[in-house]
């Protein structure tokens, strides 16, 4: 509990009336407060919500921290932490990722672990139709933003972990997020003892320059993305890089069918690829995907930079 000496009722009525007549009292009186505060204590690693509030993108069960990240706690002691990088979306869409960030969060804390979840800026999306929403670099374009992105996150980093009380820590990107999440991996620009790529794809080119975490890659059949999502593991089975590469039935989403594969990977991170046993899904395929005349256009749009966001993409929160 915080104890303040408080001063008496008199001296209260007489601040009162001041604060009445002088409005520019109000900050004398705020300091003299706090001048007469007895043991107010400091607060380590206190979430210290910042001047542009997050409550519109910290879902419930995680809570802002110092540094811009949301971050869910377990009730296990040295827990290790996820850090979850979100698909793109709209700023004013905002409800699919919420409940993706709050799926997770529910489900990782369930099992031991910890979860930041960090958000990517506005205006980073190379189409300038997405100037409006939340994206990492994820292409030849802009990837050269990403290690400054990188690097914005070591105080929500540093206080997330401390408060975990672990230095385990594993990167998880779904879409737009895999994207980045490969590109952080390829170019060593953070210390992570295991990767998941969600529905994501390669940015070239795929090559390690600081050593090469476990990879997870996670498609799905009805996804475009599978294509690129192939590609990447292609790209690593040349790179001679450790990884595993399941699919699963449906489409473009973050499913709890996902969360569970990835959880189930990093509990595993320190065993020989690919897992024996495997996972509870099967390999991934390439299809024949008839989207139409545009079908090529759409695809060199797709990948590696950002679609054009389209009605079904509002529908079921599609978002590369």
């Amino acid at each position: 509990m915080i104890s303040r000496r408080a001063p008496n009722g008199r001296a209260l009525s007489a601040w009162a009336a001041v604060l009445c007549t002088a409005p520019f009292a109000a900050a004398a009186v705020f300091v003299w407060l706090r001048s007469h505060a007895v043991n107010a204590p400091s607060i380590p690693n206190q979430a210290i919500v910042a001047p542009d509030p997050p409550e519109d993108w910290c879902a419930p069960g995680l809570e802002p921290i110092v540094g811009g990240g949301c971050l869910a706690r377990s009730a296990r002691a040295g827990q290790p932490l996820i850090v979850y990088l979100h698909g793109r979306y709209a700023r004013d869409l905002a409800a699919d990722e919420i409940d993706r960030q709050r799926r997770l969060a529910a489900r990782a804390t369930s099992r031991g672990f910890a979860v930041l979840a960090l958000r990517g800026r506005l205006g980073t999306c190379t189409n300038p139709e997405l100037a409006d929403w939340f994206c990492w670099p994820s292409n030849d374009r802009n990837s050269d933003a990403g290690e400054a992105f990188v690097s914005g996150w070591s105080q929500a980093l540093s206080v997330a972990q401390e408060q975990v009380g672990s230095r385990a820590r594993f990167l998880l990107g779904f879409s737009n997020g895999g994207y980045f999440a490969g590109l952080i991996a390829s170019r060593g620009w953070l210390d992570v003892d295991a990767v998941v790529i969600a529905h994501g794809g390669p940015v070239e080119p795929v090559h390690a320059l600081r050593g090469q975490p476990p990879l997870l890659l996670l498609s799905a059949d009805d996804d475009i993305a599978q294509d690129e999502m192939i590609s990447l593991h292609e790209a690593l089975v040349r790179e001679g890089w450790p990884h595993d590469s399941y699919a699963r039935y449906g489409g473009h989403a973050l499913t709890d069918e996902d969360i569970d594969s990835a959880l189930a990977f990093f509990s595993r991170a320190k065993e020989p690829l690919p897992l024996r046993p495997p996972l509870p899904l099967h390999r991934p395929v390439r299809h024949d995907r008839d989207a139409g005349p545009d079908a090529e256009t759409t695809r060199q749009e797709e990948a590696p930079t950002e679609r054009q966001p389209t009605e079904e993409d509002q529908d079921l929160g599609d978002d590369e």
